[in-house]
Order: C-alpha cells, then sequence, then structure tokens
C-alpha cells in the first residue's frame, strides 16, 4: 500500500507541477501575441503600402511553393 501512495502522491505532485508550468506557459505567450499584435498594428498603420507589398509578395511565394509539379 505505501508504494502505491507514493505513485500516486508522485503523480499528483507531476501534475500540479506540469499545469503550474502549463499556466507559465500560457501567460508567456499571450504576453508575446500581444505586443507583436501591437506592433504589427502600428507598423501597418505607418506603412500601409509596405504592408500590402510584404502580404503580396507572401501571398506569391505561397502560390509558387504549392503549385502542383504535374
Amino acid at each position: 500500500m505505501k508504494t502505491e501512495n507514493r505513485i500516486s502522491s508522485a503523480v499528483a505532485d507531476a501534475g500540479s507541477e506540469a499545469a503550474e508550468r502549463f499556466e507559465e506557459v500560457q501567460s508567456t505567450v499571450t504576453e508575446n501575441f500581444a505586443k507583436f499584435t501591437s506592433e504589427a498594428g502600428r507598423f501597418i498603420r505607418e506603412r500601409p503600402w509596405t504592408a500590402v507589398g510584404i502580404v503580396a509578395a507572401v501571398g506569391i511565394l505561397i502560390g509558387v511553393l504549392s503549385k502542383s509539379r504535374d
């Protein structure tokens, strides 16, 4: 019985540590995404035609790379 209790306790500890770590990672990702979107929005407002050019170039690149090679 003692071994089962230790295993159960270890699993519970690992689960709570994983949950804490997940919350930290989620918080970091959320903060970084908010910063990125803010910076991207500012870039688009300051340089709209540059943003349009970048989007067009990426679209063309995706089209060329996804074109079938028949």
